[in-house]
């Protein structure tokens, strides 16, 4: 049924399949409601989620460490948490948490095959990943913009435009409402091992708003996602990716993702995404993909790959004397870490 006051779709037990857009940004958005099952927490028992799930934060040892924000401010990841009340919270670790902990504790050979060959974990990787990017960008609606309290009650959420991530809260409540997504509506996503580098930490997460990527390390791997391309990026680089025969650094893996993003932002046309509910069908997630992929002509396009890439490995680069020759010559698309100068994979050797 719908709901006559917001348009919002209501199964016959009473939960809601679908949030109409201004429901969305009421309740979820600019409210305190439970970003899975909407209650109140006046309701029913709140317990909040960790945005950064917590058997990541036990391995990594992140609890008293703190995460940068987009703004550059920081916040402790224990505290880093999204509304969620009990219920959903304790069944967002039985559908993701438990069997992702579960796959990515195996060795990666094994990890690596099991996701080849078994499409529905991959499947749960991304929509895993759906589910992090979303809370973290959830929780920057609570996250003032400057910590300089004179100033005007902002907040880094508000710099985003929320009606881009209704599809992404449609997919992360899908284990929640039955939505059936189809094969389109998946988007890129990558895997590679990580060599391991001395001083670099061994767990990292970046991600655009405005791209809608997602990078994350885990130990000795880590995963490159883009969620609402439809794995247009992934099939634009595809010549590029065949070419990476063995584990990258993590500066090489942030080049696949700065492409991934540059691709991404790109586009001549994107994939539009629907939800349909029907007796006959239930409901389902579908994308409607555009007959081409092809990208906006050279003199249409913001920038390069290289300001993409800037970004991510200057987080990381160590203090060296020629730190920022280093970073300019990213920057200006004239230094690659994955190529060498005949264009051939610069594999890495201990």
């Amino acid at each position: 049924m719908t709901d006559t006051t917001t348009k919002t779709i209501i199964s016959i037990d009473g939960r809601i399949l679908f949030f109409e857009l201004n429901h969305f940004l009421r309740d979820i958005v600019k409210g305190d409601c439970c970003f899975i099952c909407g209650a109140s927490p006046k309701d029913k028992q709140f317990n909040d989620e960790h945005v950064i799930p917590d058997w990541l934060l036990k391995r990594f040892k992140l609890h008293d460490k703190k995460i940068i924000l987009h703004n550059q401010t920081k916040i402790q990841y224990s505290k880093y948490k999204v509304p969620c009340c009990v219920d959903c919270n304790s069944e967002l670790g039985k559908q993701f948490e438990k069997p992702i902990q579960q796959l990515f504790s195996k060795p990666y050979n094994e990890m690596a095959k099991e996701i080849k060959e078994q499409p529905e974990k991959i499947e749960l990787v991304y929509r895993w990943l759906c589910l992090i990017y979303f809370k973290t960008h959830l929780k920057d609606t609570l996250l003032r913009a400057s910590l300089d309290k004179r100033g005007l009650n902002q907040f880094i959420g508000d710099a985003y435009t929320w009606e881009d991530f209704h599809h992404v809260h449609c997919l992360i409540r899908s284990h929640y409402t039955g939505a059936r997504l189809e094969p389109e509506v998946y988007g890129s996503v990558y895997v590679n091992r990580i060599v391991e580098l001395e001083g670099i930490e061994k767990f990292d997460y970046i991600d655009n708003p405005w791209t809608k990527g997602v990078m994350l390390r885990i130990g000795d791997f880590a995963i490159a996602c883009m969620i609402d391309d439809s794995t247009a990026s992934a099939s634009l680089y595809h010549q590029a990716l065949n070419k990476i025969t063995g584990a990258l650094t993590i500066y090489q893996f942030y080049e696949v993702f700065a492409n991934f993003n540059f691709l991404k932002l790109h586009l001549k046309q994107h994939t539009i995404y629907q939800s349909e509910i029907n007796r006959k069908v239930g409901y389902r997630i579908i994308a409607n993909r555009p007959e081409r992929i092809e990208l906006l002509p050279a003199e249409e396009r913001a920038g390069t790959h290289g300001d993409f890439l800037h970004l991510y490995v200057k987080r990381t680069l160590p203090n060296m004397d020629d730190r920022e020759k280093i970073l300019k010559e990213i920057e200006e698309g004239k230094r690659s870490f994955l190529w060498n100068e005949n264009g051939e994979f610069n594999e890495y050797k201990d």
